[in-house]
């Protein structure tokens, strides 16, 4: 092998060498997040995640605290759509979000956000039902969803679609890991 061969064989060697060891953009991703801002930290203290971008129609689906961290997907009239690391989505009213804090993404990582709680996937998973016109037998459930407008008397005779089906199994699935109650 000539000299300049044997150089530009080692060059090549270090440099496949050092881009082995660095982290590509598909390991490493900066994401731009989106957080609470405005809450009362002597009031309720939390933005309601809600499956209408309204006040008055749809249903509070979870409260997200100060250091709650989402991405934007959309917007429409003084709401922000939004999805939570757990890959929930929902709506947010747009004077309480804060842009923008930067994490690095690691796709085969978990985001660092807390898992979610058993009141949370409840919640979640009831207020599936509750868009679908389920009736609530518990207490907590009525009190928490109401009974206005439903029309099924049976989760099974719920007409979700076969998305909405699945997403109520892996928050069940969720909920047996966690150990909530039923």
């Amino acid at each position: 092998m000539t000299p300049s061969v044997l150089a530009r064989t080692s060059v090549a060697s270090v440099a496949a060498a050092l881009a082995l060891c660095a982290p590509t953009a598909a390991q490493v991703q900066p994401e731009p997040l989106s957080y609470p801002v405005g809450l009362d930290p002597y009031g309720d203290n939390f933005l309601a995640l809600r499956s209408l971008p309204s006040s008055t129609e749809g249903v509070r689906i979870a409260r997200l605290g100060p250091d709650t961290l989402f991405t934007e997907v959309g917007r429409r009239d003084g709401w922000v759509n939004i999805r939570l690391p757990s890959g929930q989505t929902g709506w947010v009213s747009a004077r309480h979000v804060g842009c923008c804090r930067t994490v690095a993404m690691s796709p085969s990582a978990p985001s660092g956000a807390a898992a979610p709680s058993c009141e949370a996937l409840w919640t979640e998973r009831n207020a599936i039902f509750k868009a679908g016109g389920y009736c609530f037998r518990t207490p907590q459930a009525i009190r928490a969803f109401g009974n206005a407008g439903c029309q099924y008397d049976d989760e099974a005779e719920v007409p979700l679609s076969a998305r909405q089906r699945e997403q109520v199994a892996r928050i069940r699935t969720s909920e047996r890991s966690l150990g909530c109650t039923p």
